[in-house]
């Protein structure tokens, strides 16, 4: 269904306010490794991230890194699937299950339950993610639901509280085109 990705720079701009980010997302030895810089605003407060996305080829979350501009760094581990550890190697069990992540900043994590994931039209999926809000760097564990509307195009994200909602679009290869109020991809 998606197309194969051997390297893709993709850029996206929030639909309101200032920012930008850019991604770039390359093939590396057994999986895929997504680099990006991002700026932008959350209820006018203003900010900056660097982040790493390690994935093995099926798309599950190996690693993630976020370093923020003001000094807050967040790392963490999974060793195996749906188990997590900081970056001194604690268990973090609070996110036991959460197999993808959600950084607030970025739509690309949108990609992660989407590619690992088969879907056919109609079917919806809900997963347990490791939830991220940009200001607090926090882990947290977060339920979430994605329905195919059309494969390999348009998916219905929702909360599984049902307090939030969007029709997604996505590329050839699995990466947001636009998320209606959020962010619209720029080239």
């Amino acid at each position: 269904m998606w197309k194969p990705i051997d390297q893709i720079t993709a850029r996206w701009k929030p639909t309101e306010g200032a920012g930008l980010e850019h991604l770039v997302l390359h093939a590396r030895a057994g999986g895929y490794l997504a680099k990006s810089q991002v700026i932008g605003e959350d209820d006018g407060t203003r900010y900056a991230f660097t982040y790493e996305i390690q994935v093995e080829r099926d798309w599950r979350v190996l690693s993630l890194r976020i370093d923020s501009i003001d000094g807050q760094t967040l790392t963490c581990t999974s060793p195996s699937p749906g188990i997590w550890h900081d970056a001194r190697g604690a268990h973090l069990k609070e996110l036991d299950g959460c197999i993808d992540v959600d950084f607030t900043f970025t739509c690309f994590t949108n990609t992660l339950p989407v590619r690992r994931t088969g879907f056919e039209k109609g079917q919806a999926r809900s997963f347990r993610i490791l939830y991220v809000s940009s200001d607090s760097l926090e882990p947290l564990a977060d339920a979430q639901r994605y329905t195919c509307i059309e494969p390999g195009k348009y998916f219905l994200y929702e909360s599984i509280d049902g307090t939030y909602r969007r029709e997604i679009e996505f590329d050839d290869y699995g990466l947001v085109r636009n998320y209606p109020g959020l962010y619209q991809r720029v080239d």
